[in-house]
Order: structure tokens, then sequence, then C-alpha cells
């Protein structure tokens, strides 16, 4: 893996801003890493062979929410 396209899909998502799951599951997941939790993200899931999409998308919101939460009562302004 060397950050091209199709070689992770984080990088896609982030990087090259290419469509990889679905809009929202997508957006969710570049909201996640720039909350800075891309190792957790990675951590929970993997991204080669995700849950079904309306599964994935509703852990993926559960898991954006509580990073969010964190990270505002720890005194990010996010």
């Amino acid at each position: 893996m060397n950050g091209k396209k199709g070689d992770d899909p984080i990088i896609d998502i982030v990087k090259w801003k290419t469509a990889v799951f679905s809009p929202t599951a997508d957006a969710l997941i570049a909201e996640i890493v720039q909350l800075g939790a891309q190792r957790e993200l990675e951590s929970a899931f993997n991204l080669f062979a995700p849950p079904a999409l309306p599964e994935f998308e509703v852990k993926l919101k559960e898991m954006r929410d509580r990073i969010y939460a964190d990270r505002k009562l720890s005194g990010w302004e996010v």
C-alpha cells in the first residue's frame, strides 16, 4: 500500500474524495478521521469487508456521535 487510489478505503475517501461505500458512510468516515479517530475506526471495522451497508452506517454514526461528544467534553472546538 502506497497511498494510490484503491489501496485503502480511508485514503480513497479522505485524500482522493472517491466514493467507496455510500455517500452517508463515506461522509461519516471522513468526519471520524477529522476528529482524530482513524485508528479507532480501523480497529473497529475491517474496511475491506465491512458489515452490510445499513448496519455499517448506523455503527459509523454511533461512533462519530460518541467521539464528537468525547472531544467536545475534553475541550476540542468541534
